[in-house]
């Protein structure tokens, strides 16, 4: 009895965070009838969520016609996440932290090159971060690799890889610690901002020319890891050059491997788009991949494939979506396991 009345109030607060989150603000009559819970169970549930500062009141509002309300806002700063991501530049490490509250919305930032990376690269940047902020519950990683539970599994950066970084990250910052693949981040992000329902499933490619490739599957709206994390890992992929040998200035043998490669994506996920991030990628080569693809396939299918400029862009809105997503698991799970209230 004690769990289904703790599920059930998970439920409600996260029904209730969800609306009044996307609201921005809103009365108990409104919220009531925005959530379909009953006013008894609002109130309890604000008066919590107001003791606890992720609500706030705005004042009195008028109710058409009948007693004046109080508005509630929903405070976004209740909490924070710090979120660092990492890509080549110039054939360089580039890294980006910024701090994000509830909205996704960016309240400090900065970025540069980074040239040695291992376990105790981003202490610096984080240490000046929760001195500054004093509500963060969340480190969010993007950078190229793998980790399960907390074994960083691959890594272009080979000082991040086995057991030591993100055990030390959570246990010196005392908060949770997210770890997603680069392109995972990338292809995400894009699905987040460009794909309406119609779009299914997704692979993003990313060729940062210093490291192999890899590929990021989004299936049903959400990354698809596959065994090990390991879904996406091109490196023994067969292609017509090995990647190390591949010589990038040379646009007949990019596309030759680049044909081969989404005719193979092709029929084994036979995704509804293609999107690709690589400094020498062009329009162009985007057309041509599609109609070979369709002749390759006879006709059978046909994909679209758009390369794309924005990568930065992606990667950090897919890093906030996760981010947001992760943060907001984290509450829920504190209200189920801190509050056997009666709502």
């Amino acid at each position: 009895m004690k769990a289904d009345t703790r599920l059930m109030k998970q439920l409600n607060i996260s029904t209730l965070r969800r609306v009044l989150s996307g609201e921005g603000k809103a009365t108990k009559p409104q919220l009531s009838r925005l959530t379909g819970l009953s006013v008894v169970t609002v109130n309890a549930l604000i008066t919590e969520m107001l003791e606890q500062g992720e609500v706030q009141e705005l004042g009195m509002v008028p109710s058409g016609g009948g007693r004046p309300s109080m508005q509630y806002g929903y405070c976004y700063g209740y909490r924070t996440m710090v979120i660092i991501y990492g890509h080549q530049l110039e054939g360089r490490n580039y890294i980006h932290t910024l701090v994000v509250d509830l909205k996704g919305q960016k309240l400090w930032e900065r970025q540069g090159y980074m040239e040695e990376i291992g376990v105790e690269s981003f202490d610096g940047c984080l240490d000046e971060v929760f001195a500054g902020f004093g509500n963060i519950g969340l480190i969010a990683f993007g950078l190229p690799g793998e980790a399960i539970d907390d074994v960083v599994t691959i890594n272009d950066f080979s000082g991040l890889e086995g057991l030591d970084f993100l055990p030390r990250i959570r246990e010196k910052y005392g908060v949770p610690v997210l770890f997603e693949n680069d392109i995972n981040a990338m292809a995400y992000g894009y699905y987040r901002k460009h794909c309406g329902m119609d779009v299914t499933s997704l692979v993003g490619i990313y060729f940062p020319r210093s490291f192999l490739p890899g590929a990021g599957l989004i299936l049903d709206g959400s990354i698809y890891y596959g065994n090990s994390h390991f879904a996406g890992e091109m490196g023994d992929v067969y292609v017509p050059v090995p990647w190390e040998e591949l010589d990038y200035y040379k646009e007949n043998q990019v596309l030759c491997q680049l044909e081969a490669l989404l005719a193979t994506f092709a029929c084994i996920v036979a995704p509804s788009r293609f999107v690709l991030y690589g400094d020498f990628l062009t329009d162009g080569m985007a057309e041509r991949l599609e109609q070979y693809v369709c002749r390759r396939l006879s006709g059978k299918f046909r994909v679209q494939v758009e390369v794309s400029s924005c990568l930065e862009e992606d990667y950090e809105t897919g890093m906030i979506c996760l981010a947001q997503n992760r943060m907001l698991q984290l509450m829920e799970e504190r209200t189920e396991t801190n509050t056997p209230s009666q709502v």
